[in-house]
């Protein structure tokens, strides 16, 4: 088996003042000591902001999402992450790497931010600002689908206070639906959980401990780990 090719890519988290010993760093230990059979050679891309060094437009760094066999993108601001990737050239490597067959995992704030509206969660629940959406990076657009993408859908942090739906709760996440266009459709994903689509299949395949939910108007359907269903329900 050839060696996997795997890049970090550490947009989302490049406003933390940690951000060189963040998740990045547990990621790229977890692939180097848990996949040793896949052989991985990890590289993380340092492309942390549109402006200054690590640039999301300096196309030397963009470069290095070429040639990688899966590219893994995970937690921070959503809308942070929207801001520095959207029109990009590393955006745009990303794009062009996932059609030439390289395999995206998108996990956290990264989820929420290739929909095409996303959802600033530190906004609301860190900064107190009333409900809204932002545009965002809009990746499934080109397939046909307008999405809103919220993972941590079970989320259970507050011990007493309702922090499921990505921290909104689900009186905040009403009034967040009733703010989105008729035409798109949410998808929930619970922690710990997978939803894979498989683009060329047009398939969706849910792994791990939970489920996706998918809520368009006034239908609602879940779906369990192990099933494989049509990626038109998200239509």
């Amino acid at each position: 088996m050839p060696p996997v090719n795997i890049g970090i890519l550490e947009t989302p988290t490049g406003f933390e003042v940690n951000a060189l010993h963040s998740w990045p760093e547990r990621t790229e230990k977890f692939f180097t000591d848990h996949l040793r059979n896949y052989q991985p050679r990890v590289r993380r891309i340092r492309a942390w902001r549109k402006d200054g060094p690590n640039s999301t437009n300096d196309p030397e760094i963009a470069y290095l999402l070429r040639n990688q066999d899966y590219i893994y993108c995970g937690a921070g601001s959503p809308s942070y992450t929207v801001r520095h990737l959207i029109h990009s050239a590393v955006y745009r490597e990303m794009t062009k790497a996932h059609r030439s067959g390289t395999t995206l995992s998108l996990g956290s704030a990264s989820a929420v931010a290739i929909g095409a509206y996303a959802l600033p969660v530190y906004e609301i629940y860190k900064c107190g600002m009333d409900p809204f959406w932002m545009r965002g990076l809009n990746f499934f657009g080109r397939y046909g689908f307008s999405l809103a993408i919220v993972p941590h859908w079970d989320n259970a942090e507050g011990e007493d206070f309702d922090t499921t739906c990505c921290w909104m709760g689900k009186e905040r996440f009403r009034r967040l639906r009733a703010l989105l266009p008729p035409d798109v459709t949410v998808l929930g994903i619970d922690e710990l959980t997978a939803c894979i689509v498989g683009i060329v299949e047009e398939q969706m395949e849910i792994r791990g401990r939970g489920n996706i939910h998918i809520m368009r108007g006034t239908a609602y359907r879940r779906i369990g780990s192990g099933e494989s269903v049509s990626w038109d329900l998200l239509r």
